[in-house]
């Protein structure tokens, strides 16, 4: 396998786990509309945003 392949296959896995995340995330409809619209057109920024910005579980 290349770097290219390698790096390719982890940038998609990483993208479906945010689009997985915001998907089943508690966020509002317009708010996961907006996510989902931001990792599709701006793959590596919206990437990065939803792991630092992205709707955080409270946890008890």
């Amino acid at each position: 396998m290349t770097l290219y392949a390698v790096l390719g296959t982890l940038y998609l896995l990483l993208t479906a786990w945010a689009l997985f995340n915001v998907l089943g995330s508690g966020a509002r409809r317009e708010q996961k509309v907006l996510w989902t619209a931001l990792l599709l057109l701006f793959p590596l920024l919206g990437l990065f945003n939803w792991a630092w910005m992205g709707p955080r579980r409270q946890h008890r």
